[in-house]
């Protein structure tokens, strides 16, 4: 259950529909609160304030239907706005960007600014009653809800102010410059979060002879059971709280298998469990598989490699013949290094995870800065290989990283340094490589 919370909320965060039903349905509350205040007001309302209710009602129908009617108009040239960026630029960068785009808070509030304003004064114009034709003005203008009125005045001035500010967005939210740097620094910002850290505790010991005494049972017994996936998708979340809850409750050890953003086919084992005591019931079977959360898109809510994948990507398309811009594949390999960097100074998550007790409970796969270096610029070394400035912006990153990584990561900096002046070597002209390699 945690786990669809979890990602129904995810969901939810990167649609275009929430925010603006809830903006929808508040301005509809409103224009109700606001009538009833002036009905109030108009009762028992100061004299000073007399000059804000002699509204008639033919003024107060027309002022109320320009601004609903090009609000809803504003609305549809809004949304036309944001598709064709957003469909641009994902033809540009990748179709991975769109969630980034469509988590993008400015243009659901825009969109749904515009939406609230059309339907308060909607429901405010329902509220203008006609007079009778030999009423004078100011008998008239108690026909009128002249706070409410008010409101739909002050909502077109805020939809006009958010439209200034949704025209100066739109072009600083597709600078691949400020795009770059968004998936950078979420890159770095989840390094503390990567799985499996959130998992319980790390065991008693990240020792290979720790892990293997953990792993032996599992090879060796006969009382292991496989837990499949129930269906073909993306790992997006493991609910690791409810995980070794029911772990700890049920006395079993466990292996798991996939880690989020691997794809697992119906029927794939995802973990193996053994009991330590009884055999687990079919409903605790059931408990345990949906803590495996499978969906058609990957998250970057514990998928590290996402988001790596995303600055790889990028780098990848704008090193292809069809757009050349080694320009904007150097930025791309500079946050990525910067992201790596952190990731590799971290400490290295254990993948032998206790519960409150200290008891190791689970042994799950662990990303390690090894491979997701070879993920994330090993993708790239191919490209970047065959065209001089990439090149050096390439080498540059590895540069960075050794001089703030320790050792062990180094060795795979030289790997992958090395293997880049291999391809160097054939693709590049020999003055080129003679640059490159000084």
């Amino acid at each position: 259950m945690k786990s669809f919370l979890l990602n129904a909320l995810d969901d939810i965060r990167s649609s275009y529909w929430f925010i603006p039903t809830i903006m929808a349905i508040l301005a509809t509350l409103a224009s109700f609160a606001m009538i009833e205040v002036d009905v109030v007001m108009n009762a028992s309302g100061p004299d000073w304030l007399k000059w804000l209710f002699d509204n008639q009602p033919e003024g107060a129908r027309e002022v109320l239907s320009t601004i609903a009617g090009s609000m809803i108009t504003v609305a549809g040239v809004v949304f036309s706005i944001t598709l064709v960026s957003v469909s641009n630029a994902a033809f540009q960068f990748g179709p991975r960007l769109l969630t980034t785009f469509m988590r993008d808070r400015a243009n659901q509030i825009t969109l749904g600014t515009f939406i609230a304003t059309f339907l308060y004064c909607l429901m405010v114009l329902r509220a203008v009653q006609s007079a009778p034709q030999d009423a004078s003005s100011e008998t008239a203008s108690a026909f009128v809800p002249h706070v409410a009125l008010l409101g739909a005045l002050i909502l077109a001035i805020c939809s006009i102010a958010v439209l200034i500010y949704f025209i100066h967005h739109v072009p600083q939210s597709i600078h691949v410059s400020r795009l770059l740097a968004g998936i950078g620094e979420e890159f770095a910002n989840r390094v503390d979060t990567t799985f499996p850290a959130e998992l319980g505790t790390p065991g008693p010991g990240f020792a290979d002879t720790e892990i293997d005494t953990f792993r032996r049972p599992f090879e060796t017994g006969s009382t292991t059971e496989d837990i499949c996936a129930a269906r073909a998708g993306y790992v997006r979340t493991i609910d690791g709280d409810t995980l070794l809850h029911l772990a700890r409750t049920l006395n079993l050890h466990l292996i798991l298998w996939v880690r989020p953003g691997d794809f697992v086919n119906a029927g794939e084992r995802v973990m193996t469990l053994l009991p330590q005591a009884d055999a687990p019931e079919t409903s605790h079977i059931d408990q345990l598989r949906i803590t495996v959360y499978l969906d058609d898109l990957r998250s970057p809510m514990q998928d590290i490699a996402f988001l790596a994948q995303e600055l790889s990507e990028i780098a990848m398309r704008a090193l292809s013949p069809g757009i050349n811009d080694p320009v904007t594949a150097i930025t791309a390999m500079d946050w990525l290094g910067a992201g790596l960097t952190r990731f590799g100074a971290a400490e290295p998550d254990c993948p032998l995870r206790a519960d409150s007790d200290g008891t190791p409970r689970i042994l799950a796969p662990a990303t390690r800065f090894d491979g997701l270096l070879k993920e994330s610029l090993g993708s790239i070394l191919p490209f970047a290989a065959r065209n001089l400035p990439a090149a050096k912006g390439f080498l540059q990153v590895l540069d960075r990283m050794e001089r703030q990584l320790g050792e062990a990561d180094s060795k795979a900096l030289a790997a992958l340094r090395k293997d880049m002046l291999a391809i160097a070597r054939t693709e590049l002209t020999a003055p080129e490589y003679a640059t490159l390699e000084s």
